[in-house]
């Protein structure tokens, strides 16, 4: 797990601002809310794009938990997240398959498990994706499906788009620390990540459910056990509830 990763979980999660920000324009105040459920469970700044952290420990945290160290990697980490599909395009090859009960028999579950390994392959082929990293995104996911749904009725998220552009602005948020990436450079990233993102959910309560969906699934694939995913999705679930509810939240100040 990264360095922010190993921070302590904030129950009661509050904002943290910075007194002595730049005023924001009203189109980077909506871009910067996109990541606005990281600087709420991690406690960074709401109102700027920084961490307010050393350039040393931005590069640090961006070469350890991203592998960008230069402006380089970090352009092509926003190809990946923006031009590439990120974690979206092969979420959407196996999306179907991973909609089914939590509570299916043995019988049914050996039959739907069998039944995506023979035809995920070939839809991710067609859609451009490698069939094995599919599939094994699939079997990751499977036994975690229940924490990529929605509430009411329960079925599972649509589209993890949210979670590709939150770390948009996540990422941008160290790239620029780190002195990789002017800032305008990072701007326009996150006024690319808010044109893709916004068609697919009608409210920031449905993109929360995006990001909280597609971080499971990264985190499914990506090695991290139960008891790890368990607490990080409280962790950003309650970060959710406070940008849903509190008054000096961006998510409630602009509208969808």
């Amino acid at each position: 797990m990264g360095i922010l990763g190993r921070l302590k979980s904030i129950v009661d999660v509050g904002f943290k601002v910075l007194p002595d920000a730049p005023a924001l324009t009203p189109q980077q105040e909506r871009g910067l809310a996109l990541g606005a459920v990281y600087a709420a469970g991690d406690y960074l700044p709401i109102n700027a794009l920084t961490t307010a952290a050393e350039p040393h420990i931005a590069a640090k945290i961006l070469e350890q938990s991203w592998d960008v160290h230069d402006a380089h990697s970090a352009r092509a980490t926003y190809r990946f997240l923006l031009d590439d599909g990120g974690h979206r395009a092969i979420y959407s090859c196996l999306r179907g398959y991973l909609n089914a009960g939590w509570d299916l028999s043995r019988a049914d579950e050996r039959a739907r498990v069998e039944q995506a390994t023979r035809e995920i392959p070939a839809i991710a082929v067609q859609r451009g994706e490698r069939p094995d990293l599919a599939l094994n995104y699939f079997q990751s996911a499977w036994p975690l499906r229940a924490m990529m749904q929605w509430y009411h009725p329960r079925r599972i998220v649509d589209s993890v788009a949210a979670w590709d552009a939150a770390r948009v602005v996540h990422v941008s948020r160290f790239v620029v620390d780190a002195g990789y990436l002017p800032a305008d450079e990072a701007w326009a990233a996150i006024d690319a990540a808010v044109r893709m993102v916004r068609p697919e959910y009608p409210s920031w309560a449905e993109f929360q459910l995006g990001f909280l969906a597609g971080r499971v699934f990264w985190q499914a694939n990506a090695g991290f056990d139960a008891q790890e995913i368990s607490a990080d999705y409280r962790k950003y679930t309650n970060a959710g509830k406070s940008l849903l509810g509190k008054a000096e939240s961006p998510w409630l100040r602009l509208p969808w």
